[in-house]
């Protein structure tokens, strides 16, 4: 029993992981205050998480800081992209549901169609997050990237779906769960995601230690 209170015990580890996540979820949300930073700021979260929650390295605000840095004046743009991608695409939504009400075919087929694209939309968004934060390119080729991994990766978007849908629900049900549950989120998350992304990076011939190919 003392050992699981020593200070390499697992009550120890599992406590520093979950300061470490309080204490992540309030350096994204104070990143996400400009709103535009929004991308910026999650994909910083996301990598943050993996790294040092999952793989236990680096520091939280060192890898936090330098990930936000690196990833701020692309994720502006795209969260704008996005954004108004989003906007639009929520418009056509709420107009479609209107049409609805006449229950003519041509409603029923465009509201199918439009199904499809915010689902796609949806998927995009929601791989846009640990793309960006795991690839470096130009604008372009991220989102083509982005795009040719969430198509491809659609069970894997399931789950991860009814991940951020739950946490969201007990948030709302308990909104002091929203200091811990965002980046408890993301570490769930990358248990899907990650496999999916490997299969778009460099192959390495044998394990050097880098965490970005899931060795400890």
């Amino acid at each position: 029993m003392s050992g699981f209170f020593s200070a390499e015990g697992k009550f120890f580890s599992i406590t520093s992981r979950i300061i470490d996540m309080i204490f992540l979820t309030i350096l994204w949300i104070i990143g996400c205050i400009p709103i535009v930073t929004i991308l910026a700021s999650t994909s910083s979260m996301y990598h943050t998480t993996v790294k040092c929650i999952r793989y236990d390295r680096g520091k939280v605000f060192e890898e936090f800081k330098e990930a936000y840095k690196k990833n701020l004046k692309q994720g502006i743009l795209l969260t704008i992209v996005y954004g108004i991608a989003g906007t639009v695409i929520g418009l056509i939504d709420y107009r479609v549901f209107g049409l609805m009400q006449s229950r003519t075919s041509a409603a029923f087929i465009l509201a199918f169609g439009m199904l499809i694209v915010t689902v796609i939309y949806l998927m995009n968004v929601l791989w846009l997050i640990p793309v960006f934060s795991r690839f470096t390119n130009t604008f372009g080729k991220i989102m083509q990237l982005n795009y040719a991994i969430a198509v491809r990766q659609i069970i894997r978007s399931i789950p991860m779906f009814l991940i951020l849908i739950v946490s969201v629900i007990l948030v709302l049900a308990s909104f002091p769960l929203v200091i811990v549950f965002p980046s408890l989120a993301m570490l769930l998350i990358s248990y899907l995601s990650e496999p999916g992304l490997h299969k778009y990076m460099p192959k390495q011939e044998e394990d050097n230690g880098d965490w970005r190919y899931g060795f400890k």
